[in-house]
């Protein structure tokens, strides 16, 4: 008979192993499949979500270029300023100035508005000056003759449009702080008989564009940039790399030298998605001079010159979005344990039925559960027993380490406990046992564990602690909630705790150490008079 009961035991293991690697495969394999599933539709997703956004960015950015040419078309066609070129008189200039702060009002994007003569004198200038617009005197006008934006707008034909490169504003010979991005349009002005007379002149205050790029977030997290033609950054999140064209000191710092193999590509496809070793970039190019228009490569020295003249299709800006590689490979861990866990749940669950196929003994179930039962918590408070507890706090310790955290460790050791016993009996102290340990659970935080060690002592893990005197604050709270009367059936018992407080990483870093901590000082905290928390020392 008995040999017939282990044939069969053997036979029920020899049909649950076979369903056991049946099952996993099968589970392993949707896993698997439905893991390379999922990241090509996040992928997908993400790429479709990034090209539509640089295309709208892209469109919405041309759409404010054509307004800004629209402006300074208006103006140098102006019947105010033809009337001022034919009679030169000051009611001809003031009205000039009158429509200067209009336009600057209504507008509220242009630091300048501008009307130079041939010679490169200021003849009517209007500043925004934040907001409140007002014309510059005739004494306070300057010559700007030899700046780059003058000589490459004053040498163009009618209906031929300059647009500076987007650079830094400078005033009296120095980038001027904080710093103002700017971007230059002129076209020159014609009487009505076709003689040239100077140039219209906008300063467009480029912030205005860098934000819009900034604030128009992609729903994905991934990093917005600007660049120019050479590979500076014109925007990007980390401000300090913007500007390297501007600064000596930076000269260095560009999307060309941090990426060169992404910019040779970027240069070569104009717009595209690339996927490198450094995450995904989506890029597009921005050609924002149409027919008519030209540029110079302009100069961050004051009185220097364009070094040349640029086409349409050679002023460019490249808008890119940047999703990292870490964070991409975050995505793929995360999808990754998620389908872990769940497959690894499916699996665990299948194969229990199995094992329950098996076997058939619904009796073992309920061992197994009573086993666990007795391995892991106090049969008379419930709460984890020392070899679950320090399971526990191994297991949190580790996660504190991972996340960079603290974690606190408090001893409990209550005070006249033995004393109830005498008194009262050992029915009425494992009543307070039950007690103190459902009180101490009320007492803290739901994250937090509470174990009993042994007899009269008990053991408090408080995760992800903020700071130090948090503990030492926690250990006080437990002190006072064991120091309140306890209702028993055999009356009123009353007690007290001495409470010992360790740290990790402050005091200990292993566990071994750390625990011997917490002892030392709930035994100082007796010595001293017991009722007290006392925390560990680090020298200790």
């Amino acid at each position: 008979m008995q040999n017939r009961l282990g044939q069969g035991t053997q036979k029920a293991l020899n049909l649950f192993f076979i369903l056991f690697l049946v099952i996993g495969s099968l589970i392993s394999g949707l896993s698997a499949w439905f893991y390379k599933a999922e990241l090509n539709t996040f992928f997908s997703k993400i790429k479709t979500q990034e090209k539509k956004a640089l295309n709208n960015k892209h469109d919405d950015i041309t759409k404010k270029f054509n307004g800004i040419i629209g402006d300074l078309i208006f103006l140098s066609r102006q019947n105010e300023l033809l009337t001022y070129l034919d009679f030169k008189n000051i009611n001809a200039k003031k009205a000039i100035q009158k429509e200067y702060i209009s336009m600057s009002l209504a507008k509220k994007t242009y630091d300048q508005i501008r009307y130079l003569d041939n010679s490169g004198m200021e003849c009517v200038r209007v500043n925004y000056a934040n907001g409140n617009p007002k014309a510059v005197p005739a004494e306070k006008l300057q010559n700007k003759a030899k700046r780059y934006y003058f000589t490459d707008t004053i040498r163009l034909g009618r209906q031929e449009i300059f647009v500076s490169p987007l650079d830094l504003n400078i005033e009296h010979g120095k980038i001027e702080e904080p710093l103002k991005p700017m971007l230059r349009f002129g076209t020159p002005v014609f009487d009505n008989n076709g003689e040239k007379h100077g140039i219209v002149l906008l300063n467009y205050l480029a912030k205005n564009l860098l934000d819009y790029i900034r604030d128009r977030k992609i729903e994905t997290t991934s990093e917005g940039m600007l660049l120019n033609t050479e590979g500076y950054w014109l925007l990007n999140p980390i401000k300090e790399k913007e500007w390297g064209f501007m600064f000596d000191n930076r000269a260095r710092l560009s999307f060309a030298v941090d990426y060169p193999q992404e910019w040779r590509m970027i240069r070569e496809q104009k717009s595209g998605q690339i996927d490198t070793e450094n995450g995904l970039f989506t890029f597009i190019t921005i050609y924002p001079l149409q027919e008519g228009h030209i540029s110079g490569s302009g100069s961050h020295y004051p009185y220097k010159p364009s070094v040349k003249t640029l086409n349409p299709s050679g002023y460019f800006w490249v808008l890119v979005s940047h999703i990292p590689l870490d964070l991409m490979k975050s995505y793929k861990q995360e999808l990754l344990k998620k389908i872990i866990a769940i497959g690894a749940g499916s699996f665990l669950l299948i194969s229990f039925g199995s094992w329950q196929l098996a076997f058939a003994i619904t009796k073992y179930r309920i061992y197994q559960a009573r086993l666990i039962e007795l391995a892991y918590y106090d049969s008379l408070t419930k709460l984890p027993n020392r070899k679950f507890f320090f399971d526990r706090l191994e297991k949190e310790m580790s996660l504190a380490h991972r996340h960079g955290r603290r974690l606190g460790l408090l001893y409990i050791d209550l005070d006249g406990f033995k004393k109830i016993n005498d008194t009262m009996g050992h029915h009425a102290g494992d009543e307070l046992l039950i007690k103190v340990g459902a009180t101490l659970e009320k007492t803290l935080r739901k994250e937090d564990t509470v174990g009993r060690l042994g007899g009269d002592e008990f053991a408090v893990i408080l995760s992800e602690i903020k700071a130090p005197e948090n503990v030492k604050r926690i250990g006080e709270k437990i002190v006072l909630a064991m120091g309140q009367p306890f209702q028993l059936k055999a009356g009123v018992a009353q007690i007290g705790a001495s409470v010992g407080a360790a740290i990790f990483p402050d005091h200990e870093v292993t566990m071994e150490r750390l625990t011997k901590q917490a002892d030392s000082a709930m035994y100082r905290a007796k010595e001293a008079g017991k009722g007290t928390c006392i925390m560990a020392s680090a020298d200790a």
